[in-house]
């Protein structure tokens, strides 16, 4: 059901107003339309997520947002250019639609602003193949389960071409009737304050042989979409094993699993068995429990019990799995295919796998790929029965071939072998009008019959269906099942054909000037005045790009003449003094030091610097015994290396979370802590502070597997939520799971490689797990990378935190190091007593690091230079930071540590901002020693937040 989702207090105050469905029947192809306006009762201009989730191997075509009182038909675009533009054009508070496919097959569309009191009206179309499981029927399913009443609710149903009359089952719409004008069979019907609780199905009936063919001209050829229901062979029962493994998938998601569904299954699997050595696997973000059972006559009693009892806690990772550890001769996967934490890889070996699907939103792609490299199959019991998913485990399902090759044909989809439950459709492209094409069948690769069609040009003048379209939605459901390998021409096809698909969005925006300026082509009521503009614009009109190194060498010569303690050029008085409210620009000139607080070291030749290493110990080893060693060769004079690095010790003070939950746990003895944890969990299921509080504690009192199973509940939260992963992520680090957290920021640069933080993160993810080269070269990639004008202009002198990390990994491991693709004039050992650096996790953030010395005085965004020779770097308001402090040499004494937290401008799912706070000592020199600490920003009386307190001797 599509679900619209608005965070905070006011999520009940923004309901479904008025519903309009459209559904046009042409064949064996449904167009199903939805037009729907919500309004919002507040007083507050809100932004809504609507997800949509859609049937296995359904592509949303149509997408439409209210712009200025009509509705503006979305265009297709890259997904990481989508995401770029809808959040760069809503930071202007203006009016984007941005509609994406995300984790399975569920499309969400982001919708800002709603304004106070008002609406905003969304239209979403799809194509989809109707499903027929006896030779009679051809069936459509509307699923309506709203839990509240629609004040204006409509439907209109057309099934032109067919000669019978259709009927409606499977709900109470007796009032609702098909009657037939010019060939065309409707029903239609409006209520006012209707409860859409119960699904919509129609029955066509097709008497056996009424094979449909749809056929469109597109250019030289033409495209072809084939519902056949294939003559069924004689049953051939697949040999019953004796051993079986059941893979249970025990995450968080597994709540939303029909498990009624899923014992039924096993139910009619056990009684066919009888007898069966069965084992089964319970997992989330770990193997949890290992059982065997001997099953006798069908008695798995025992085992449904041990089922019912599971706790659902946890993100899923599928790449705790090895099947060869495992002795059943075939395997039953009951999950819905997301793998949202860690590893996806599963271990595989020749045994077939069976997922088992009971729920919406399956990850079908995921699913289809694994199964198909096993011989296995999905057992969608969404979309087929139980009884039929059971006879697809009891006898070899009839498989269809492909289409046999001719002169003519091409591109006939499926083109891989596919098992058959009921109706099939089969497209593809043919070079002559008229053609005859023929289907193959068998089983095991085996071809046991053929069916012969003829291609009927004469419907491509009366068919509503877009025969291409649908080609092309089958095209990129195969093609997904490989994605890796294959993105490219999803895009391709995604782009051309207007589909939605993981690399392929669709946007809409307010005006002629946002597709000029963001070089996008409009829709077509906006094509003539864009065409226009276009054509008087001159090339080097387009937003202008900072050449990436010139930024990079530029910030390095600052960073360096600081560190060898030149003064900058000072900045006039009022510009410093200027209120952060005030500021319209954050791009201002680094405030200069006070005074030069130590001696400048000798200047290095940049063509002839020579970095020998300091040893293999690690980022964060405490007490690294290695000496610091360094040679310069300036002038061919070997130069002495910096003084040894002081002493510190950093003691944190973080601020103790106090919640009523937390209360309780605390109040709990050792034994009873997670069953209370599992008691609080239902009222604050979808609380992802809730998860990250309760791991904290757990953490805190030493139980680690328990702590850590319901921080990766955070992941399972949402799909596709970089700002989730990212709060997960930072905790992950600071509890040392480097592994894992590396996987989380892969996944965060996936979503969004147009943010230099996305490689940042990785990159020392990387560098935490030791794989130095991959993290060298990421940070790299982050630094010269040609970004988007406008999130360079957000981010200006991002630059001076990677150039530190950068040459921090030289380094401290530069002898197993290529390096060469790094400059020679951007490499120099830059060691600091003292590094702080603040990161967080949502945008649109203005938040701030405050540090303070030994004699009182403040290092911050208004005061960026202390007399000490302190450094703080420039002021990010908006973004997702970073923020650093450097100290070159600290003197004995306290210094102190703050987060000043301004607050957000989006209310999400996230939450509070988290923070993650990096604290060095030694930076750069083989004794460094780090402490990561991790916070939830919530503004207090001063707005400032004590982390904690250096000592230096």
């Amino acid at each position: 059901m599509p679900n619209l989702k608005i965070e905070g207090k006011d999520s009940a105050k923004v309901v479904l107003q008025k519903l309009a469905i459209e559904v046009v029947i042409d064949g064996g192809i449904a167009t199903t339309t939805w037009t729907m306006t919500f309004r919002n009762s507040t007083s507050r201009v809100l932004e809504g997520e609507l997800n949509f989730p859609l049937p296995d191997g359904v592509s949303v075509s149509r997408y439409a947002l209210d712009i200025g009182g009509s509705m503006r038909e979305a265009v297709p675009v890259e997904k990481e250019k989508a995401t770029l533009v809808f959040e760069s054009t809503e930071r202007r508070r203006i009016d984007p639609g941005l509609l994406e496919k995300v984790d399975g097959n569920t499309f969400r569309t982001r919708i800002y602003p709603i304004n106070p009191g008002g609406t905003r009206t969304v239209l979403i179309g799809y194509q989809q193949e109707l499903s027929r499981e006896n030779l009679s029927d051809l069936r459509y399913r509307l699923p309506l389960a709203f839990r509240h009443p629609i004040a204006d609710f409509s439907i209109r149903i057309s099934v032109p071409g067919t000669d019978a009359k259709p009927s409606f089952d499977e709900n109470t719409h007796d009032a609702m009737e098909f009657n037939e004008w010019k060939q065309v069979w409707t029903a239609s019907r409006q209520w006012k304050d209707y409860a859409a609780d119960e699904p919509i199905a129609i029955r066509i009936p097709e008497p056996p042989g009424s094979d449909v063919i749809l056929m469109q001209q597109e250019g030289n050829h033409y495209v072809y979409a084939a519902s056949v229901f294939p003559v069924q062979q004689e049953k051939i029962e697949r040999r019953r094993p004796d051993k079986v493994t059941l893979l249970w998938d025990a995450g968080l998601n597994g709540l939303r699993r029909d498990h009624k569904k899923e014992f039924e299954l096993l139910e009619a699997y056990f009684s066919r068995l009888s007898k069966v050595q069965a084992e089964v696997v319970e997992f989330s973000n770990e193997v949890r429990t290992t059982r065997s059972y001997t099953i006798n006559g069908g008695d798995w009693g025992q085992l449904k019990k041990d089922l019912e009892n599971v706790v659902y806690d946890g993100g899923t990772q599928f790449g705790v799995l090895n099947l060869s550890a495992y002795k059943g001769e075939e395997f039953l996967l009951f999950s819905d295919g997301h793998s949202s934490y860690g590893s996806d890889l599963i271990r595989l070996d020749d045994r077939p796998v069976y997922a088992v699907v009971a729920a919406a939103g399956a990850d079908f792609p995921y699913l289809h790929s694994l199964t198909g490299r096993t011989g296995g199959g999905v057992l969608d019991l969404n979309a087929i029965s139980v009884a039929k998913a059971g006879e697809q485990l009891r006898w070899q399902t009839l498989q269809f071939l492909g289409v046999k090759s001719a002169d003519g044909l091409e591109e006939s989809c499926p083109s891989l072998a596919v098992p058959i439950t009921g109706e099939l459709t089969v497209t593809g492209i043919s070079y002559q009008p008229s053609k005859s094409i023929v289907l193959q069948y068998g089983y095991g690769g085996k071809v046991v019959s053929r069916q012969t069609l003829n291609l009927d040009f004469s419907r491509q003048q009366t068919t509503e269906v877009d025969v291409a379209r649908i080609w092309a939605q089958k095209k990129i459901a195969e093609l997904d099942m490989r994605y890796e390998d294959n993105r490219d021409e999803i895009r391709r096809l995604g782009r051309r054909y207007g589909l939605v698909t993981r690399n392929t969005s669709l946007v809409v925006l307010e005006n002629v000037m946002d597709y000029v300026v963001n070089d996008i082509e409009p829709p077509a009521e906006l094509r003539e005045e864009y065409d226009r503009i276009m054509k008087g614009r001159r090339g080097n009109d387009v937003q202008a790009r900072s050449l990436a190194m010139d930024n990079a060498e530029k910030y390095f010569d600052v960073l360096l003449g600081w560190w060898k303690g030149e003064r900058e050029k000072a900045p006039p008085k009022d510009e410093v003094l200027r209120e952060r409210r005030e500021m319209a620009d954050t791009t201002r000139a680094p405030a200069p030091p006070r005074r030069e607080a130590y001696t400048s070291p000798r200047v290095l030749n940049e063509d002839r610097v020579v970095v020998t290493g300091y040893g293999a110990a690690r980022r964060s080893a405490p007490g690294a015994s290695a000496q610091y060693r360094a040679v310069y060769k300036a002038d061919d004079a070997v130069v002495s290396p910096p003084p040894p690095p002081g002493k510190g010790t950093f003691t944190i003070l973080k601020p103790e979370t106090s919640t009523r939950y937390l209360e309780q746990l605390k109040a709990a003895s050792p034994a009873d802590r997670y069953a209370v944890y599992l008691q609080l969990r239902k009222e604050y299921l979808h609380v992802p502070l809730f998860y990250f509080h309760v791991a904290e504690f757990f953490l805190a009192a030493g139980e680690k597997a328990q702590g850590l199973r319901i921080l990766s509940n955070i992941a399972a939260l949402d799909a596709e939520n970089y700002e989730l992963l990212k709060m997960m992520a930072y905790k992950l680090k600071e509890a040392g799971q480097t592994e894992a957290a590396c996987i989380t920021f892969r996944k965060v640069l996936e979503w969004r490689p147009f943010e230099p933080q996305s490689y940042r993160d990785y990159g020392l993810a990387l560098e935490d797990a030791g794989r130095y080269q991959a993290a060298l070269d990421t940070l790299y990639l982050a630094l010269t990378k040609n970004y988007n004008a406008g999130i360079e202009a957000q981010y200006p002198g991002f630059e001076e935190t990677l150039l530190p990390e950068i040459n921090e990994l030289i380094s401290l491991h530069g002898k197993g190091l290529e390096i060469g693709r790094v400059p020679k004039r951007l490499i120099a050992a830059m060691p600091v007593d003292m590094r702080v650096v603040l990161n967080w996790n949502l945008n649109n953030t203005d938040i701030d690091l405050w540090v303070t010395d030994p004699d009182n005085e403040r290092c911050y965004y208004g005061h960026r230079s202390t007399e000490m020779g302190g450094r703080i770097s420039n002021d990010f308001t908006q973004g997702l930071g970073p923020e650093q402090f450097l100290l070159r040499k600290a003197v004995k004494g306290r210094y102190k540590v703050e987060v000043n937290y301004y607050g957000d401008t989006q209310v999400r799912l996230a939450g509070e901002t988290t923070v993650l706070v990096e604290v060095y000592t030694n930076y750069g020199t083989p004794q460094q020693q780090r402490r990561l600490v991790t916070l939830q920003m919530k503004k207090g009386a001063s707005g400032a937040v004590y982390v904690g307190d250096f000592e230096f001797d």
